[in-house]
């Protein structure tokens, strides 16, 4: 079939839906495959805007509410689910979504039993597959001593936790930032750290605010509940500040605020709900608070609230309205977004020259102006159509659309009465889970059955209970399952063992695990071990939270309750309550089981009855990608015979548990196993002594560097900028700790940017503060030239500064990418991830598989975020493995040979997506032989700040990296990403108040532009936030203005704002020059030199005054040459 045919027939099989417009609330807690990002723009930037805000150090005092409004059918419910995969993927904090359609007596009741819901979800699938509160309890024990370790090693013994814990929460509260903590709150998170459903449960009821029995509080070391009206409300505000404190947010999504009547009778329920809001965001520092609500609704309703509610809702920030009609532009953009998810899920390739095949690409401007749900509305019927026809319809949209069966307003009526209903019944429902594992398989066996009900393809289940197994048969089909609860714990092999019989006695049946907390995530673990073969062979696993089994036992009373009412199969068929729950989902794979419904389609060539889409009318996407730089040629997978002749010499997936479980053996990677419960502590060895100055002053062979030592503390001098542009010409100076906070510099070429940002870089120099300068021109290397130093210079200040910085600057060139200069060598992981805490493992590694995925050419679709998601965990599980570093060739055979650990890290993703990503390193591996050179210098912090064994006593290190000989862009992002992580690791291992050392990136757009995510934005991101902290300076410098992301501008104090006249540009700044007060018609003015500075509210008009170096850019040649001679010199004196 060849591709043309291939998406036809995928179109034309009704087998995977994606067209469907209404977001249910189960979808909230999974990634959306469909977002458009350039919906709903403003919304999206001032939300990441707040979040930015909120969880960067200090945080604010205070929480913020974001009020939504929109009409039915914008897409309000799916930008909230969008806020929360933001929030998850960046891990800046926790997500909880409630819906207030709801009568409740107990507002704070409510919020709280949804928020631990939602907490009790998968906090960010497939990559972090764990919930929310175990996320949270693993971030509050990164902040713990030594009794972490204990606490969470499996072997521990059960008694002596109690211990641990209490240890572990006084040990925290002793630290300024935790003292003010509720003491409890913190016990109750660290007991989560153990797998144990025992304590698990009894860690939710106290979260829940329910009554702990007697042996309850045993179990929790004699915790005492809090079960009074005001303590749910409490447990959130206490939540709030807790998240605040680990520079995470609270963030609460209210949706379906038009549950509320505006009638008299229900004002004051809407009165105490907004006041409750209101409270919990006064209290809870850091958090957010985003209301949803239809805009004629909240029309009618604002007038029920208190003049002091009102503002404190509308006011900070103001109300944004959604817009409700979409351009054709924007409709095409809907479609094409959901045709490449159904391409790839029929295995046919998509085309991004017709991106909308087999639309008729001038069908959609008539569909301009409607809502996102009567867009995709319209483009379900003329599938349906399509479907029904096996040929597509001579017309887009279809002109006489059928009508749809609805209800009729009167049923309409009772099942909104019915779903009020039972969300009011499940947010109420107090009966604690079973612990013992009969009573939980009777409870599976039920729900097997019911979900029946729910499905629309008349599947049924055949469920039979034997033990504490259960057989399911489902029909139509000849699918068979093996179910089995596996909840022992670890210790001892015990839940290895489950896993092991479980596999063992399936016999033709396809095995199905399940567990009531989350399954070891320790890849060394027998279990993690027994669990990927166990997947490796078609098996499923699946984790049965407290919130999901309280809904199974809510959902069966309600049904006893409401089961006779005539309408109740209709509102089960349309709320489907027990196919929203993950649990259930995973055991019958009901995604593959819906799109299996209909048989494949045989290849036809169906009569298609209107002309072929006009392909000289291209998608946006296709545009850009033609105007984009050309990509690396792709070429064909090749064999490598070291890796083939690997695999064939080690065919075996399934050694003996033994020889897995032995920590001490070779790994089958050719690289020793790290034993269990060590960690590697010693820092890279710095065995390297070179010294060299700046060019005129070589460095005597015969000294040697001496041993680090802390500077004694001295009197910094201000930092001079320029002079005001006034009569007055004042200085306007700076204090060094100042550039703490970073700065950023703006002006198109010629505007005088660069020199500026040199005079500060010099400054900070003569008085002993390090600099890299990331150069992309080659305009920044002049300090390496004999030129510079040798020249005359007219101005006698210029001069003088000059004469200064002969006498102090160690200045040291690199070129990576090219052996001819001095190449700079990184890693593809940095070394050493294995030591640190879990939360800071995963953040780097996910950083570390960006960056990979980018050289790569990894895109949106649905396969390219496989791969990214099954990269960033083989980095993860592998550096958890080994000690030794990260190389593509050892990363390369662990994925190509499915190794058991990492199938169960991943989960169910595809596995054709492990040889894909195998072979996309391997050719990665071949492309960047010279990036990854083996035979360079390594990337150290201290070689690039002149410290330890690099010091060079009386002289300040001035490094210059040029990126030109590394590529691409895509070669350029991986390794300055790279560095940024270097960085911020080496920040947190060297923590400073005061200025330690400062960071030029030149044209900084590339790093941080505002519509694209990089491999560096993130990184970027992080260290903006944290640099603070550890005495580090960036300063941004972009004479592209107009691309910069000023979303991060909260993080930056200073602004140095120069010539730009370019009107898009000017007009993408205005937030940033409306919040700093420039007047925007100024700026195109301004002569060179001329500056606005704008920093915490104030505003000088400066003509600033120039570097020593007057910038030139330097030839690819001369700068080869001139870092080789650092290098020479560099053998020469060590």
């Amino acid at each position: 079939m060849n591709p043309h045919d291939s998406r036809l027939a995928a179109f034309l099989s009704d087998r995977t839906e994606v067209f469907h417009s209404i977001q249910h609330r189960h979808e909230v807690w999974r990634e959306d495959p469909f977002d458009v990002e350039s919906i709903h723009q403003d919304a999206r930037a001032t939300f990441e805007r707040m979040l930015q805000r909120a969880t960067t150090p200090p945080g604010t005092p205070s929480g913020r509410i974001l009020l939504l409004l929109g009409d039915s059918g914008c897409g309000k419910t799916h930008l909230l689910r969008t806020f929360r995969s933001l929030v998850h993927e960046r891990s800046l904090g926790f997500v909880g979504y409630l819906q207030m359609t709801t009568s409740t007596s107990n507002y704070g009741r409510y919020v709280l039993s949804n928020l631990i819901d939602s907490l009790d979800q998968p906090y960010c699938e497939p990559g972090e597959p764990r919930s929310g509160l175990r996320k949270l309890s693993d971030v509050l024990l990164s902040q713990c001593g030594p009794v972490a370790a204990l606490l969470a090693d499996p072997e521990q013994d059960p008694e002596e936790i109690p211990v641990l814990v209490e240890s572990a929460a006084d040990d925290l509260q002793k630290q300024p930032a935790f003292e003010k903590l509720d003491l409890d709150l913190l016990r109750a998170l660290l007991y989560l750290q153990r797998d144990d459903t025992r304590i698990r449960s009894r860690v939710l009821k106290y979260l829940r605010c329910e009554d702990l029995s007697t042996s309850d509080r045993k179990v929790l070391g004699g915790m005492v509940p809090r079960t009074y009206d005001n303590h749910p409300q409490e447990m959130v505000q206490h939540l709030g500040r807790l998240m605040a404190t680990l520079n995470q947010s609270l963030v609460l999504c209210v949706d379906q605020l038009e549950g509320f009547d505006v009638e008299a009778a229900q004002a004051q329920a809407f009165q105490r709900a907004m006041h409750l809001l209101c409270d919990f965001a006064e209290s809870a520092p850091s958090s957010l608070i985003v209301i949803s609500c239809l805009h004629t609704f909240w029309t009618g309703l604002r007038e029920k609230l208190h003049r002091s509610t009102l503002d404190r809702i509308e006011r900070d920030p103001e109300p944004l309205k959604l817009e409700n009609q979409r351009s054709v532009d924007e409709a095409r953009r809907i479609t094409e977004r959901r045709l490449e998810h159904l391409y790839s899920m029929e295995d046919a390739p998509f085309d991004p020259a017709e991106p909308t095949y087999p639309f008729p690409h001038e069908g959609f401007e008539r569909l301009a102006g409607l809502t996102t749900r009567e867009v995709l509305d319209a483009c379900r019927r003329w599938r349906e159509q399509a479907v029904r026809d096996q040929a597509l319809p001579a017309q887009f949209p279809l002109r006489d659309a059928p009508k749809e069966t609805r209800p009729p307003p009167n049923e309409t009526k009772k099942l909104l009465a019915l779903d009020q209903a039972w969300n009011d019944f499940r947010s109420t429902q107090a009966t604690p889970p079973p612990e013992e594992d009969g009573p939980l398989a009777e409870l599976l066996v039920w729900a097997l059955k019911a979900i029946a009900d729910e499905l629309e393809t008349g599947h049924r289940f055949d469920v039979r209970r034997l033990g504490e197994v259960l057989q399911v048969d489902v029909s139509p089909g000849d699918e068979k399952l093996h179910v089995a609860l596996c909840n022992r714990g670890t210790q001892g092999g015990g839940l290895a063992n489950q896993i092991e019989q479980t596999r063992k006695e399936a016999r033709g049946r396809t095995p199905v695990v399940i567990r009531t907390s989350d399954f070891p995530s320790n890849p060394k673990t027998q279990a993690a071990a027994e669990l990927g073969k166990l997947l490796s062979k078609g098996g499923r696993r699946a984790v049965l939270e407290d919130s999901d089994s309280r809904t199974l036992i809510a959902l069966r009373a309600f049904r006893e309750q409401h089961g006779s009412r005539p309408d109740f199969a209709a509102w089960l068929r349309s709320s489907q309550p027990l196919t929203q729950l993950k649990p259930l989902r995973d055991i019958l794979s009901l995604d593959q089981l819906r799109s299996a419904s209909s048989p494949p389609p045989t290849q036809v060539t169906p009569h298609v009855f209107h002309k072929p889409a006009d392909t000289s009318q291209r998608s946006h996407a296709a545009k850009a990608a033609d105007s984009s730089e050309p990509a690396t040629t792709s070429r064909a997978p090749q064999p490598v015979s070291d890796r083939t002749e690997a695999r064939a010499s080690n065919q075996s997936l399934n050694p003996s548990r033994d020889e897995e479980a032995s920590l001490t053996e070779t790994a089958r990677y050719g690289v020793p196993i790290q034993p269990a419960g060590t960690t590697s502590t010693d820092d890279v060895s710095l065995t390297e002594t070179a010294r060299y100055g700046v060019p005129i002053q070589p460095v005597s062979p015969s000294r040697t560097a001496p041993p680090p030592r802390p500077e004694s503390p001295r009197k910094r001098e201000p930092v001079r900028v320029g002079e005001t542009d006034s009569l007055l010409r004042e200085p306007v100076v700076f204090s060094p700790d100042e550039f703490t906070r970073h700065a950023a510099f703006l002006g198109g070429s010629g505007s005088g940017k660069t020199t500026l940002a040199l005079n500060i870089v010099e400054q900070l120099a003569l008085q002993g503060v390090p600099t890299i300068l990331v150069d992309r021109k080659g305009d920044l290397a002049g300090y390496a030239s004999d030129a510079f130093w040798t020249s005359t210079v007219g101005d006698p200040r210029r001069a003088m500064r000059q004469g200064a910085l002969r006498d102090r600057l160690d200045v040291a060139l690199f070129t990576p990418g090219h052996p001819g200069g001095r190449p700079l060598a990184i890693p593809i992981v940095p070394d050493g991830l294995d030591a640190l805490p879990d939360f800071d493992r995963q953040q780097a590694t996910r950083h570390a598989a960006e960056a990979l995925a980018g050289m790569l050419d990894y895109r949106q679709s649905p396969k390219d975020k496989s791969c990214r998601t099954l990269l960033a965990q083989a980095i993860d599980q592998y550096v958890q493995l080994t000690r030794e570093s990260v190389s593509l060739e050892r990363l390369v055979k662990f994925i190509g040979d499915k190794d058991p650990r990492l199938v169960n890290a991943v989960g169910r993703l595809d596995v054709k997506l492990f040889d894909k990503l195998a072979d996309d390193l391997d050719r990665l591996r071949l492309d960047a032989r010279m990036l990854l050179d083996g035979e360079a210098e390594k990337l150290d912090m201290d070689l690039l700040l002149g410290r330890g064994a690099h010091a060079l006593p009386g002289r300040t290190r001035l490094s210059i990296v040029s990126t030109k000989f590394l590529g691409d862009n895509n070669n350029v992002l991986f390794w300055v990403s790279q560095l940024l992580i270097e960085v911020t690791r080496w920040l947190s291992r060297n923590p400073s108040t005061p200025l330690q050392a400062a960071m030029l990136f030149d044209e900084a757009d590339l790093y941080l532009p505002a519509m694209r995510q990089p491999s560096t934005k993130q990184p970027m991101e992080n260290l903006l936030k944290r640099a603070r902290s550890g005495g580090l300076g960036l300063m941004l410098a972009t004479q592209s203005p107009g691309d910069f992301d000023y979303k991060c501008r909260d993080n930056i104090r200073a602004w140095f704002i120069g010539r730009v006249k370019e009107k898009v540009s000017l007009d993408k700044m205005k937030p940033m020059l409306s919040e700093a007060r420039v007047d925007p018609a100024r700026i195109p003015g301004q002569a060179t030199g001329e500056f606005h500075v704008a920093r915490d509210g104030r505003v000088d008009r400066v003509k600033a005054e120039p570097s020593a170096l007057a910038t030139e850019q330097l030839s690819d040649d001369e700068l080869l040459r001139l870092a080789a001679r650092t290098r020479e010199s560099r053998h020469l004196s060590s």
